[in-house]
Formats: C-alpha cells, sequence, structure tokens
C-alpha cells in the first residue's frame, strides 16, 4: 500500500457474526493508523480503512455475536428505534438543530428512522422507505430505490452528523417465480468495534420488513438475498486498543486470541435463545420494559411496537 492512502478492504461471509469477526481482524491488521475528531490527547490513532462488507444470508444462524457493546434488550430497543422510530420523539427541534454547537439543547439531532421514514425539505415530509417499496413493487429492477439521510442544511453545523448516508436496495428473479430483495448500505463513518453489528441487525431487520412490503403490494413471494454494507471509514478507535490488546501482565488475554479460545458455538446466539432477551432482559431493557418506561412514546409509535411485541411472542418469530 502506498504511503497516505486510506486502504480498501473487502469482507464476504455467510452470516453477521463470521463477517463482524473477519472484519474487525482485517481493519486492525491492514487499516491505516489516522487520528479522529473524538481521540483524546492520550489516545493513539485509530486503525482505519475503506470496507465492503457482504453479509450473503444477513438472517442465517448463529445471526448475534456474543462480542458487542449493548446488551441483548438494549439491542432489541436500538432495533425498534430504527425499524419503527420508537426515539424519534428525543430529538430536538430544528431551530435548536441548527444552533450548532451554541445550542444548549442536549437532545439528539437526528435518529435513522425519521432521516428514512419523515425526511424534510422545508415543510414537506417525505417517507423514503414508502418510496423505497413502492418503487420496487412496480418496477423490481429500477436502480433508483434509494434512501439518504444527509441534510446538508442541518447536519454540517453538529458535532454528530449521521453515519448511515443511503439505503439503496433492487430486486433481482429467482428461478422459481419469487424475488430476490437485495439491500447495499452506505457508511461515512462507522465504530466497527462497537457499532457495526448493532447497526447491522437494525438494519437488515428494517430489509426484512421492506421485503415483507414488497411481498404483500406484489402478492409474489420476496426472499432476503445478500446485504452490503460500505463504509468509506470503518475504523477502530485508539480509545479501544487496549480491549483488543488485552493485558499479558494481567493476564487478560487480547480479542482475537479470546475467540480463539472458544468454539464458534460459544461466540455466537441463535436467534431463537435471543428472543427471550429482546422480549424482555431481565435488568430493564427489552420490548416489554420499554413500553412500560416510556410513558411519552406517541400512541401510533407504541401501537407499532406492541405488534412487533405480540409477533415476537409468536414461535415462528424470527429476530
Amino acid at each position: 500500500m502506498e504511503s497516505g492512502n486510506i486502504p480498501v478492504l473487502y469482507v464476504n461471509e455467510d452470516t453477521i457474526p463470521r463477517a463482524y469477526e473477519k472484519a474487525i481482524k482485517e481493519v486492525w491488521e491492514k487499516g491505516i493508523g489516522i487520528r479522529t475528531e473524538y481521540d483524546r490527547p492520550e489516545d493513539p490513532p485509530s486503525k482505519d480503512a475503506t470496507v465492503i462488507i457482504t453479509v450473503q444470508n444477513p438472517f442465517g444462524q448463529p445471526r448475534f455475536h456474543r462480542s458487542f457493546a449493548d446488551g441483548l434488550g438494549g439491542l432489541a430497543e436500538y432495533v425498534m428505534e430504527v425499524v419503527h422510530g420508537a426515539h424519534d420523539y428525543w430529538v430536538k427541534p430544528v431551530e435548536e438543530i441548527l444552533k450548532g454547537t451554541d445550542s444548549e439543547d442536549t437532545r439528539w439531532t437526528y435518529t435513522y428512522h425519521g432521516r428514512l421514514f419523515d425526511y424534510r425539505i422545508e415543510d414537506k415530509v417525505i417517507n423514503q422507505v414508502d418510496y423505497i417499496i413502492n418503487k420496487l413493487s412496480e418496477t423490481g429492477h429500477s436502480r433508483r430505490a434509494q434512501a439518504i439521510t444527509w441534510n446538508a442544511k442541518l447536519d454540517p453545523p453538529t458535532d454528530d452528523p449521521p453515519c448511515l448516508q443511503r439505503l439503496w436496495g433492487r430486486l433481482c428473479d429467482d428461478d422459481q417465480g419469487s424475488y430476490v430483495f437485495n439491500m447495499n448500505t452506505h457508511w461515512r463513518s462507522r465504530d466497527l468495534f462497537k457499532a457495526w453489528f448493532e447497526n447491522v441487525i437494525a438494519l437488515t431487520t428494517l430489509m426484512r420488513k421492506i421485503a415483507e412490503a414488497i411481498a404483500d403490494k406484489t402478492g409474489k413471494t420476496v426472499r432476503l438475498g445478500r446485504y452490503v454494507d460500505i463504509s468509506d471509514s470503518l475504523h477502530i478507535y485508539g480509545s479501544y486498543f487496549r480491549e483488543i490488546e488485552g493485558d499479558p501482565e494481567k493476564g487478560i488475554k487480547c480479542f482475537f486470541e479470546r475467540l480463539e479460545s472458544r468454539p464458534y458455538e460459544k461466540r455466537t446466539w441463535d436467534s431463537h435463545f435471543v428472543k427471550a432477551f429482546f422480549i424482555d432482559d431481565g435488568i430493564g431493557k427489552g420490548l416489554k420494559p420499554m413500553l412500560e418506561r416510556e410513558h411519552a412514546m406517541p400512541s401510533q409509535v407504541r401501537e407499532l411496537v406492541e405488534e412487533e411485541l405480540r409477533q415476537m411472542q409468536k414461535d415462528d418469530y424470527v429476530v
């Protein structure tokens, strides 16, 4: 690699946990050292690369890796945030967002759901996911079925603009008279070690929702194809290096030694095991505790989460 060039890395795996492990190894070993805007003075430069990741079977089992930042109940709530807008009401008003760092309002400046389902251009609100569903239902081979998140007016002044930039989807015919839905996501920036896995669980759940909606509109079977994840900057922050490198003096193995010391089945969970924790993890997170705790959640959103909970309680539902 020529000095000063950000490497471009490729990962192609069958399932999400396999892709997660391979991506961490690739970025750790081949990523360039580069500073971030979030570094503390004592942090080493991050490991960084442009990375294209393909997951051939996004709901292949086991679907969950055990090494991620949040608990399973918290992950369930994040999925509801992305898919159903459970936390859109946490976003501050536009006039506060435009103040940038001068705003004293500490609420969020966006949610992915808000940008995808309620994208605002002045006084107009656009449901881009509905557009994708309608476009592909009418013309499955269209190359125009996409949704964006970046708002050129709201995002540049903020310290924490959206990482996800775009969704793109397309239908292909299979040899059995059905459709296959393929989806790409494009990211300007991505925390690989502590965000990538949760992002992908949420976005592939949305992928399934889109495929189901297309099936309802067309009356045809729509199965999920590959999921492709493209990050301009997929990075491991320098502040995480101690967690990855371990501490031999204290007998703490490095991340890769910990992986190798356990069989794959002990590093992952299947959806059947995870589902109970998505419903209620026993420590205050999950769909049931979320509904009990968040009294200010708008009623129409609450109904969507309640319906998700009802579906999740069925034996054949796969999280």
